[in-house]
C-alpha cells in the first residue's frame, strides 16, 4: 500500500486573524507599521519589546501602535532598524 503526504503551504497569519488583530493594510504611522511587522512575525508585543531591546514595556508598544504615544528619538531608530525602513525616509509616528 501507498501512502501519500500532502502538504498545503500557508501563511503564517490567517487573513480571518489578521482581522481580529487590527492588522492595518495600508500603514501610514510608525505605529501602524509596527504592528503589521509584528503581526507578520508572529510576536505578541510583550515578545517584541523583548526583541527590541531597548528596555521597553509592552504597554508602551501597544501605545506606539495605537499612536496614543510616541517613541523617544532613540526609540524610534530602533524601531526604524527593526522594521528594516530606510531611516532619511519620514514617517509620521502618530500620536499628539
Amino acid at each position: 500500500m501507498y501512502h501519500r503526504q500532502i502538504t498545503v503551504q500557508r501563511t503564517s497569519i490567517s487573513l480571518h486573524l489578521r482581522a481580529l488583530k487590527n492588522y492595518p493594510a495600508a500603514p501610514k504611522t510608525l505605529g501602524e507599521f509596527l504592528r503589521q511587522k509584528r503581526v507578520d512575525l508572529g510576536l505578541s508585543q510583550r515578545k517584541l519589546a523583548e526583541v527590541l531591546g531597548i528596555g521597553i514595556t509592552d504597554t508602551a508598544v501597544e501605545k506606539w501602535e495605537k499612536s496614543q504615544n510616541r517613541p523617544t528619538e532613540s526609540h524610534r531608530l530602533r524601531i526604524i532598524e527593526f522594521l528594516g525602513l530606510d531611516p532619511t525616509t519620514t514617517i509620521p509616528t502618530g500620536g499628539s
